[in-house]
């Protein structure tokens, strides 16, 4: 339920992720405010490999190259534009996932597009299973404490609740002119999603704030009154408290102590206020970390649980006790109902055996009041950058491979003197060019080598010489139609590697040489010792084929896919296979 020293009670994203058993993801369509690309590399992982989000996925590996090609066409992903995290090292893995993610800015530079959601089709034969999972948290590699639902469900008839998120994501479709799957959107409006153990009712309420228009899809919290309420929100101000305080006769907030020191004691009257324990928030810092940077576990979740009469009802999702929660932002929260008294949920939370949630009490330092004006500048000009175009040409130079890049953007509205803007490809963090406000821009990138080539655009933001904000946006940009080709023959550019591919492909459970692309990289063995042992007795490519074609034809069908795909470029990685592959191709293609 919510009992954070009780292993059973905790979700893995990763298994959150994960087809069921017999069944393979045929659509994933998500939403998250920030993005980090690393993370989204992770997603696919998880999606058909059931493996968690730990790990390194700037390497290049077997896992990530193959999951990513399975999913590049199947997965939808909405995020802020100007939330994309800049990595701090280029991989061109990166390329595969880039027209999965499509950008959302919002109708006003103080609203956000904030719900946190994935979608998840899978099918057996004709049978469809469809997964909602609704998160507190971003796909970023946050390791703060946040809370998920999930739930599962199978078409039948049309089905009210469904039908709100069908809509709601048919929505951001419209919105960013995204074409839609429409069989996914409409199957989707018939599922009758179970409702969790020890629960009881099922409410979806889409939130879309300011753009609400005729949808109705307003934020229920707004409307409901209780007797007692626990709120826990990482974010709070004093007007939504107050607005809290007022339609409840009871409150208690868990926060994070930096937000409850920035209210005044008059904001926190009559409210019972907790906060994470700092020896959990930083606790790596006390760990001997030589080679990890130590990171903040702070609180992320969001959730109110009303209770009336001898029911509470949870609201759990992506809205923080916040007035842009209320009043402007695109949200998403579940609704659902249980027995369980709101006093024993704050006893699970502040056991003091475990003292995770520990009262609050002001500190006597004071607090350094927000420079509420320049953020809301540096709001206002992101706001305006993600609202321009940039329009991006490639031109291939007269002598070698590589390409020019030229980029056009008007910034005639843009005009705060007080802030320097820099623009960089996104391979090339270091080399950043100036962009000038108030005219119209071009800026030249050149030397590019096309598995470089990238629709990403990394944009920093100065005050007084100092970085305040730095963020990517995807450009107006055609890359040339071989780029992906280019990489994948670039990453798989010896027989090693390609029946290394080959073995993972045909035995992904069972794969012992190792995950990374490059291991035989800097290897004294010559070729042959190697391909002897990849093809020995004990790691038989053709035994595994064998099997492939009896139990998994799709195997080799994505096998032959892969081959194809080398031989565009005219690779000789795959001679020495293809005699054993004349056997099994018919299986392939039947």
């Amino acid at each position: 339920m919510l009992n954070p020293r009780n292993k059973k009670d905790r979700l893995n994203y990763g298994e959150l992720l994960a087809a069921p058993e017999g069944f393979v993801l045929t659509k994933a369509v998500g939403t998250t405010y920030s993005l980090d690309l690393y993370a989204l590399l992770a997603i696919p992982v998880a999606m058909f490999y059931a493996k968690s989000m730990e790990g390194d996925f700037q390497q290049n590996r077997y896992d990530v190259l193959d999951a990513i090609r399975q999913s590049k066409d199947k997965v939808d992903l909405f995020c802020q534009r100007g939330k994309i995290c800049v990595p701090n090292k280029y991989n061109s893995l990166l390329t595969f996932m880039e027209d999965c993610v499509e950008e959302i800015t919002p109708a006003i530079a103080n609203a956000s597009f904030h719900p946190k959601i994935w979608v998840l089709r899978f099918e057996k034969g004709k049978e469809q299973l469809f997964r909602l999972i609704i998160l507190s948290r971003n796909l970023t590699f946050d390791r703060s404490w946040d809370v998920a639902y999930f739930t599962e469900g199978i078409p039948g008839s049309s089905n009210v609740e469904s039908q709100k998120l069908s809509r709601y994501l048919a929505h951001f479709y419209k919105q960013t002119k995204r074409k839609e799957d429409t069989g996914f959107l409409k199957s989707l409006g018939k599922v009758s999603f179970q409702n969790a153990d020890g629960f009881s009712d099922f409410m979806l309420y889409p939130i879309l704030g300011i753009e609400n228009g005729k949808n109705n899809f307003r934020n229920p919290l707004l409307e409901v009154v209780y007797d007692e309420m626990l709120i826990m929100s990482p974010f709070v101000d004093a007007k939504t408290l107050k607005r809290f305080r007022n339609s409840n006769q009871k409150l208690t907030l868990f926060s994070r102590e930096e937000e409850l020191d920035k209210l005044s004691e008059e904001d926190l009257e009559n409210i019972d206020c907790y906060c994470m324990n700092s020896l959990i928030v930083n606790g790596e810092d006390y760990l001997d970390a030589e080679e990890n940077v130590p990171v903040m576990q702070n609180l992320h979740a969001k959730l109110f649980i009303g209770k009336k009469n001898k029911t509470t009802d949870w609201y759990i999702g992506s809205a923080n006790c916040t007035s842009p929660a209320y009043e402007r932002n695109a949200e998403i929260l579940v609704k659902t109902s249980s027995k369980t008294p709101i006093a024993e949920i704050k006893n699970m939370l502040t056991d003091n055996k475990y003292s995770i949630f520990i009262k609050y009490e002001r500190s006597a330092n004071d607090v350094a009041p927000d420079d509420k004006l320049l953020d809301r500048a540096v709001r206002e000009l992101i706001f305006n950058l993600t609202k321009i175009v940039f329009n991006g040409t490639l031109n291939k130079r007269e002598q070698g491979e590589n390409y020019d890049l030229s980029i056009v953007a008007d910034l005639t509205a843009i005009k705060d003197d007080r802030f320097v803007i820099k623009a960089n490809v996104l391979h090339r963090n270091a080399e950043s060019k100036e962009i000038t406000k108030g005219i119209e821009n071009s800026t030249y990138f050149e030397n590019i080598s096309i598995s470089n080539i990238s629709r990403y655009l990394g944009l920093t933001i100065y005050y007084e010489s100092e970085i305040v904000k730095n963020f990517l946006v995807k450009m107006d940009l055609s890359p040339p139609e071989e780029r992906e080709d280019v990489i994948f023959n670039e990453l798989i550019n010896s027989k090693i590697k390609f029946f290394q591919y080959l073995q993972f492909i045909l035995n992904p459970d069972q794969f012992s040489d190792g995950l990374n692309i490059s291991q035989y990289y800097n290897s004294e063995k010559t070729e042959s010792v190697l391909l002897q042992n990849i093809l020995g007795s004990n790691n038989s490519i053709y035994e595994s084929l064998m099997l492939a074609a009896s139990r998994s034809p799709r195997k080799l069908k994505e096998i032959d896919g892969i081959i194809n795909r080398l031989q565009k470029m005219n690779s000789e990685v795959v001679s020495d296979f293809l005699p054993i592959w004349e056997v099994f191709k018919e299986f392939a293609h039947a």
